[in-house]
């Protein structure tokens, strides 16, 4: 009787240590902190900027900020903030642009087209002409090997 009671108890504590992984990892996912990023873009110079932080406001103040550095431009401004995303640019040939962001959870490379998709059709909305993207930025965390890391930008 002592002895099935243990071999219980031993499959028990058995069954307990192979799924708390998988609990930590859950957890380690929910508790991965939120990634902002933003395009800030000057039309007078044709240059762009991005940055991350964890805030729009960080994110924001960073791109601008590099903007207006890069371009030595006062119409330096900041038309999209985006949220564990992708973000785009796009510019059409006769000046208008547009921005747009995406994501999709099941595939998050998927985001990238997604806001190139939504960057082109602001970018026609705003009149622009042969509208293309011209770059695309991702803010967003990426949990690896129970670490968490920040996934290399596309520029």
């Amino acid at each position: 009787m002592l002895a099935k009671s243990l071999q219980k108890g031993l499959l028990v504590a058995a069954t307990l240590l192979s799924v708390l992984p998988g609990f930590t990892q859950v957890a380690q996912a929910e508790s991965t902190p939120d990634l902002f990023g933003a395009i800030a873009y000057s039309s007078s110079t044709g240059v762009y900027t991005s940055a991350t932080g964890l805030s729009r406001k960080e994110a924001e103040r960073g791109a601008l900020s590099s903007c207006q550095r890069q371009s030595r431009a006062s119409d330096c401004s900041v038309p999209l903030w985006f949220k564990n995303a992708w973000g785009a640019l796009a510019v059409g040939s006769n000046g208008a642009y547009g921005a747009g962001w995406g994501y999709d959870t099941n595939h998050p490379a998927r985001g990238r087209s997604l806001a190139g998709r939504y960057a082109l059709q602001t970018c026609q909305k705003y009149g622009g002409v042969n509208c293309r993207v011209i770059f695309t930025k991702e803010a967003r965390y990426q949990v690896i090997d129970h670490g968490t890391v920040l996934v290399p930008a596309n520029e």
